[in-house]
């Protein structure tokens, strides 16, 4: 049996919303113990954690590429470099997302991200092609479609299994039919790229959706007497994704939504781009250019297109916009995102019996460890 203890750390524990200063045993790439260590195997491999941090694995449900790889144009082999960046930065989970290209690219971009031997891809995340044409955001308005059943098709072709999240506009015709079709294969619909009314929002969450991506972003505004899908996300019991690198949204705006929301529907993701962990310069995000100065990436036209930002970035400025405690900050990129996919009991959490995929950091939110299956996959010593 393969054995491991990881001793003399603080333990964040986010479904419980506590920290305790516990050891671990993993057995067998689960977590078998949790408690003082004493009835710990001797012969078993420890590693002295030195009072760093210890969480779930974080989870990120949109990420479109980073260090260097693009996953609409990328090659299978290219897949490890970008899976090694995102480990080195604590996500022990992620969505491949695939935003609007041609259907038959945006099939093949599908067909080489499950072909990549990563241990860290948890699915597909769909986010287009059936978008508002106006709230597109970098999205290109030639592949924007109206949603029908042969273009659905073709895109998932025979992954359905494989995709976990498809971000859709309730209010394109027939998006109910593309509801009904994205539930078939057990994938989460999520709201985003929409200028629907708050009514059409209600009706949607009315028939079982119960979750926004990127909240504000690619959204039509909020008024106060048209409060729209932001208005409808704000005042539901649905999750909302969130951007929270500073440029996306204002600090401000993250405070509100931390006021708002209940703490246990807010997830943070990256929408990194293959410019995440990279220079300044020139890159792509499938058919497009996109320019990265001063960490924001834009293209040509201006228009705010994915992000540099790392998760462990993106807790530490949760923190300091909202001044939720590192227990609450943790949450969003942990057990939130797994009850959302309903992987509750088996990632994002500290229990026995779940997946040891778990996170070492330090009090600068520096990570140390990160390890899958009980196995270290990336090494910064604590």
């Amino acid at each position: 049996m393969a054995q491991l203890n990881l001793s003399n750390s603080k333990i964040i524990f986010p479904k419980k919303g506590i920290m305790e200063e516990k050891n671990v045993r993993i057995v067998d790439g689960t977590i078998s113990e949790i408690g003082d260590g004493s009835n710990f195997g001797n012969e078993d491999q420890t590693i002295d954690l030195n009072g760093c941090y210890l969480s779930p694995g974080f989870i990120d449900l949109q990420v479109n590429g980073a260090g260097g790889v693009d996953f609409l144009t990328c090659e299978v082999d290219d897949l490890e470099q970008a899976s090694e960046f995102l480990l080195a930065h604590g996500t022990t989970s992620f969505l491949g997302t695939i935003i609007t290209q041609p259907l038959k690219s945006m099939n093949a971009a599908v067909n080489r991200l499950l072909e990549g031997d990563v241990n860290n891809l948890l699915g597909i995340h769909l986010e287009g092609p059936f978008l508002s044409s106006i709230e597109r955001g970098t999205h290109n308005p030639d592949h924007v479609v109206e949603p029908d059943r042969d273009s659905f098709q073709t895109i998932i072709g025979d992954n359905g299994e494989d995709i976990r999240l498809f971000t859709f506009a309730p209010e394109l015709e027939k998006s109910k039919d593309l509801l009904r079709w994205v539930q078939s294969i057990q994938a989460l619909p999520s709201i985003g790229h929409s200028k629907a009314s708050y009514e059409e929002i209600q009706e949607f969450l009315d028939l079982g959706v119960y979750s926004f991506t990127h909240l504000f972003n690619g959204m039509k505004n909020f008024h106060h007497r048209n409060p729209g899908p932001v208005g409808a996300a704000l005042n539901s019991n649905a999750y909302v994704g969130i951007i929270a690198d500073g440029q996306h949204l204002h600090p401000a705006t993250v405070k509100l939504v931390e006021n708002t929301k209940d703490s246990e529907l807010i997830y943070l993701v990256t929408d990194a781009i293959a410019a995440a962990g990279m220079d300044e310069g020139r890159y792509v995000l499938g058919d497009q250019v996109i320019i990265v100065n001063d960490r924001l990436a834009r293209l040509e036209n201006g228009t705010i297109a994915g992000s540099t930002l790392t998760l462990e970035r993106a807790v530490g400025n949760y923190m300091e916009f909202t001044g939720a405690s590192l227990v609450d900050a943790v949450k969003t990129v942990t057990v939130n995102p797994a009850r959302l996919l309903g992987m509750k009991e088996e990632i994002g959490t500290m229990a026995i019996g779940s997946k040891a995929d778990l996170v070492v950091f330090d009090r600068n939110l520096e990570i140390k460890y990160t390890i899958i299956d009980g196995e270290v996959v990336y090494d910064g010593e604590c």
